[in-house]
């Protein structure tokens, strides 16, 4: 049983038959590479020009929507976002974290294509395993080629999102009410959670990059995480932010500053 079952020890019994289980086969030099980089995406930048009418909960002016998509290998599939003990996982702002009601949620798989369009849901911040409404997965915007369904300054010929049938996400012990938090969501950290998708999954293209998370502040974004991915042969990998032990790559593209 791999790190992350063992911190897990709550859902052991369902990790250990899952694709949190290490598979104890050999790994290629090509297994070791097969995180090709960590791309932190400015999905949109708020210049004050787009019309809000969420006086509630406005957009700050100033805030950038980031996406972080996981680029891996072709072949490889993403099994798991995790943080255990010594491979904390966080991310912060030194400002907060925009999150928005009436059709935003703590997860992307959860977002309604239906209510894209609702005040500001387009910049809602949350987390997933590729999916950026329950429809659609996320695509960083040079590549897509589909057309927009987002009705926003900026989104007139693209907007990031390609029709998809979503596969289930898991997530292992997350607090996810902080991304429903409007107040005060400035560091998400865990040791002992993981969101994940059993059997794992392939980016939407070719390039096979995964998006993981959507994030909007005003403050400036840092992050540490660490990703378990599948090897074609049915083994798994890990690779850390730091604090590497046994088989684990530390890859520098996990720490963003």
């Amino acid at each position: 049983m791999n790190l992350i079952s063992k911190s897990l020890i709550y859902s052991s019994v369902l990790i250990s038959s899952s694709l949190l289980a290490q598979v104890k086969k050999p790994l290629t030099d090509d297994d070791k590479k097969s995180l090709e980089g960590i791309i932190v995406e400015k999905y949109y930048v708020n210049d004050g020009s787009q019309k809000d009418t969420s006086s509630s909960n406005p957009l700050p002016k100033g805030a950038v929507t980031y996406r972080i998509y996981v680029d891996m290998k072709p072949g490889y599939t993403l099994q798991a976002v995790f943080g255990v003990t010594n491979h904390d996982l966080n991310i912060k702002t030194t400002t907060k974290f925009f999150n928005t009601y009436n059709g935003g949620d703590a997860t992307g798989d959860k977002i309604d294509d239906l209510k894209i369009n609702n005040p500001n849901v387009a910049f809602d911040s949350w987390i997933t395993m590729g999916a950026a409404t329950d429809e659609h997965f996320g695509i960083p915007k040079t590549e897509d080629t589909d057309g927009s369904i987002i009705k926003k300054k900026g989104f007139e010929k693209v907007d990031g999102l390609i029709k998809a049938k979503i596969k289930p996400i898991t997530y292992f012990g997350l607090d996810l009410t902080f991304f429903n938090n409007i107040k005060d969501a400035t560091s998400f950290t865990t040791d002992n959670a993981s969101w994940a998708i059993f059997g794992g999954i392939k980016g939407p293209t070719d390039d096979n990059k995964v998006l993981i998370a959507q994030l909007t502040t005003d403050g400036k974004l840092s992050f540490e995480l660490n990703l378990q991915i599948g090897t074609p042969t049915g083994a798994s990998i890990q690779f850390v932010a730091k604090n590497p032990v046994d088989k684990e790559i530390k890859f520098d593209g996990l720490t963003y500053k």
